[in-house]
């Protein structure tokens, strides 16, 4: 039987009807946002912003700038600068400035150019240059004062945000004035307008989780007027871009811990002194748990000495109306295996840095997660506040100018959730993005989540989610930025995973700052990079290192099919999937067998030589996971009712870079009608499918058609039986998880292949991600397909990044053209 391998070419417009929701997003508002040049040439030239004859923002600045030399040893401040000069109009102004900085024997210009971007969205540009010193450090506030008293402050987080600076998941601050009209602050991203998020590191050596720095950047990016301020009519909103706090700096006082603390687990407890000793009995917990005395938006450091045969495990959450919730973020968090010396004491130390976090308290708990009997000793446990040092860290280089940039954007004030929606879109718009809402919010986070390395390291970096930072992720970078067209943020990030190539030619998977890595292994993350490197050269007709790529050639070669037999064998899934190993390598696996078809067509256009019948070999080993009885490829051979929507990643991929298919209308359509379409909503787009689909899930041949995980059936090994037996987790992570990226381009694959429900659950599972969770309306990690109240969501997966590569997918869907991202370049 000759298989065809061709695949329906759809017209550009087939899939827009059923888009219309969410790709007309129109402007309902009448504004008419002015600028203003406030001032004279004797007190200088400000810009005040209006609607109409309305002023909106009277600040008496546009900036303040400190600098410094590179020891700190001498300090020149420039505060309430204004323009010398003035040109421009009610849509765009610009300031300039020329000074001499007497400290430094330095001239100095300054330009701040306003432009209205559209009639909500208005940019602010602040230049920087200065020719005559080679390492000059610096840090700029801007401040912007409201024209009137606001209403209340709110946060990308809060809607009534108290005062004090602001921390989140995305950083996002505005008023609302008497008008009620909401007046948002936004900023650049991090790598443009150098700030990093990162307030911790990995732990030095291999016992996991985080714990908080010693210098913190950016720690008071963003801040709103104190509650003393406002009382005082001080109001404003201010960015601070370039300020370190030196917590081993500055003053310090010890804080009173409580002498009461409630035993946790089977254990025996005796404390004399400072010396606290723990005899642990087998318990999925043991040790002591008290209240902590941290406060809101301070400083501390936690530290102890500790000793005995058990690691420790140390957690701090907060409470809520006598209920612990969330574990506290931004310092100490995942300490679950802190290796201890029975002969010798080990000190632990970290910072934390204390948010808004609505005036809650934080839980201690310090003890053993073994599981066993052992012994702990604590000793000297301690908690410091500090009044740390701050100290500037950005750096303007000789000759070389810098940019700091922010956005206003002006609507009617709604509700807290519209505020959070349009703090994702209007930056976008700010930035020249086109595109639907969701491609606008998805845009707009992975900026937000791509910032310098750090402070003595301003190349992009790239994090998954707030939870992950500061980690950079192989996988999600590549999907994340990949999806964009900028040349900058790939060929730098894609060359930082370069300089990560082990001596057989493998890349890594993790960069995180401040601390090293040693994992690289035989998983999808050489394929992608030499895929990213093909994408690289097609889009920007560069030249690349030709060394490398073909170490990491032979490397994908050797490693995955040594006996050139067509078939992958690996060590671990080339997919997201990834929670188990495979000792001794698998060929079990459909995603791995596509991923190999995959990385030979790459290796083919990067011009190594390959022959055609060893890639149509690879392929045809892909296609022979279809089972014709079952209907869908086996996402293992061992566990052949297991179901995946990973399978079609490599026919995705396919379709995306070779424009070609790999399995047949049939075997995709049969696929993905044996997922299961879960949470049904009446007031969905297409209320008859559901909004979401797992993930991961079993085939079963009862009524129902599905089931989730269990310990007697499940392809994960000794995870899985941990985390999946007895109905725990089901519809969670990778036991029926939805995932934004898989799924979508899982239904895109259909829609290239004749699917006809493919478009009407596109826009399902886009309005999931929005709408599903209304207090959640941005992009995540997962979302559960299975929960009673969105109370169980994860706080974890908010905000995830990869998602942005659904840009790539409505390209192959024909819903949007490369030109439509502002950094878009054709090359002849």
């Amino acid at each position: 039987m000759k298989l065809n391998l061709s695949y329906r070419s759809y017209p550009p417009n087939f899939v827009t009807v059923f888009f219309s929701i969410i790709l007309s997003v129109t402007s309902l508002f009448a504004q008419n946002i002015q600028l203003k040049v406030l001032g004279d040439t004797t007190s200088g030239f400000r810009v005040g912003l209006y609607d109409g004859n309305k002023m909106l923002l009277n600040n008496t600045e546009e900036l303040s700038l400190l600098i410094t030399n590179a020891d700190l040893s001498e300090k020149a401040l420039l505060p309430n600068w204004k323009g010398a000069k003035w040109e421009g109009n009610d849509s765009i102004v610009t300031l300039s400035r020329e000074s001499y900085i007497p400290e430094f024997d330095v001239n100095l210009s300054i330009t701040v150019i306003y432009k209205i971007i559209n009639s909500h969205v208005v940019k602010k540009t602040i230049s920087l240059f200065q020719p005559g010193m080679p390492s000059m450090f610096y840090t700029l506030r801007e401040k912007f004062i409201p024209a009137e008293k606001p209403k209340k402050y709110i946060s990308f987080e809060h809607d009534n945000f108290p005062g004090g600076f602001v921390h989140e998941m995305y950083p996002a601050v505005g008023f609302v004035n008497k008008e009620n009209q909401v007046i948002g602050f936004l900023m650049e991203a991090g790598y443009k307008n150098q700030y990093t998020r990162t307030t911790r590191r990995r732990f030095n050596g291999r016992g996991g989780g985080f714990v908080g720095m010693r210098k913190l950047p950016d720690p008071e990016l963003l801040s709103v007027a104190t509650l003393a301020e406002q009382s005082a009519n001080q109001d404003y909103i201010k960015q601070t871009f370039g300020e370190l706090f030196n917590l081993d700096a500055g003053t310090n006082k010890a804080v009173k811990l409580p002498d009461v603390y409630q035993k946790i687990g089977n254990l025996k407890v005796t404390k004399v002194g400072p010396l606290i000793t723990m005899d642990c009995k087998p318990s999925p917990q043991a040790g002591i748990e008290m209240i902590a005395p941290f406060k809101d938006q301070r400083y501390y450091t936690l530290s102890f000495l500790c000793k005995g045969s058990a690691s420790v495990a140390l957690k701090l959450f907060r409470i809520k109306n006598g209920n612990k919730t969330v574990e506290l973020e931004n310092g100490v968090k995942y300490i679950d295996n802190f290796k201890t010396n029975e002969q010798k004491w080990t000190l632990f130390k970290g910072s934390i840095m204390v948010p808004y976090i609505e005036n809650d308290s934080v839980s201690l708990f310090i003890g053993t997660q073994a599981n066993k009997t052992g012994q702990l000793q604590i000793k000297d446990l301690q908690v410091t506040e500090h009044q740390p040092q701050r100290e500037s860290y950005n750096i303007l280089p000789m000759g070389e100018k810098v940019e700091k940039t922010s956005y206003i954007f002006v609507e009617p004030w709604k509700d807290h959730r519209e505020f959070v929606l349009s703090a994702q879109t209007r930056l976008a718009e700010g930035k020249g993005f086109k595109g639907s809402q969701i491609e606008k919010m998805l845009y707009a986070n992975l900026n937000m989540l791509t910032w310098i390395t750090a402070i003595n390291d301003f190349k992009p970096f790239n994090v998954p989610n707030m939870n992950y930072s500061p980690d950079m992720y192989n996988r999600d970078s590549f999907f994340s930025i990949v999806a964009t067209y900028n040349k900058e943020l790939n060929l730098s990030i894609w060359d930082q995973w370069s300089k990560t190539q082990t001596p057989k030619g493998g890349i890594g998977t993790i960069i995180t700052p401040y601390m090293g890595s040693v994992e690289a292994k035989d998983n999808e993350a050489t394929i992608e990079w030499l895929i990213w490197a093909m994408m690289n050269k097609r889009r920007f007709n560069v030249t690349l290192p030709a060394d490398k790529i073909k170490k990491a050639v032979d490397y994908v070669l050797n490693e995955f099919d040594a006996g050139k037999d067509g078939k992958c064998r690996s060590h671990f899934s080339m997919s997201q999937v990834d929670i188990v190993d495979y000792q001794p390598k698998t060929d079990r696996l459909a995603v791995n067998q596509g991923m190999l078809a995959i990385a030979l067509r790459t290796i083919k256009e990067l011009g190594f030589p390959i022959e055609e019948a060893y890639i149509q070999k690879a392929e045809q080993e892909y296609r022979k996971f279809y089972d014709p009885q079952r209907k869908h490829l086996l996402f293992d051979r061992n566990y052949p009712d297991i179901i995946t929507l990973t399978d079609l990643e490599p026919e995705f991929f396919s379709l995306w870079l070779f424009n070609r298919p790999l399995l047949t209308d049939e075997m995709v359509i049969n696929h993905l009608e044996q997922i299961p379409m879960l949470n049904k909503v009446a007031n969905s787009p297409h209320p008859q499918y559901g909004t979401t689909a797992p993930i991961c899930v079993r085939v079963t041949s009862d009524q129902k058609g599905f089931a989730y995980l269990s310990a007697d059936y499940q392809p994960f090994a000794e995870f899985g039986a941990s985390n999946y037996a007895n109905g725990q987790s089901d519809g969670f992570y990778y036991n029926g998880g939805s995932w934004l990226r898989a799924e979508y381009c899982a239904y895109v694959t259909g829609l290239k292949h004749g699917w006809k429900k493919a478009p009407a659950l596109m826009e399902n599972r886009v309005w999931a991600e929005i709408n599903l969770n209304p207090e959640w309306p941005y992009s995540k990690e997962f979302i559960p397909t299975k929960w009673t109240t969105t109370d169980s969501w994860w706080p974890s997966t908010r905000g995830l990044c990869w998602n942005v590569f659904i840009l790539m997918a409505n390209e192959v869907a024909g819903l949007r053209s490369p030109d439509m991202d502002p950094d878009y370049v054709k090359h002849q």
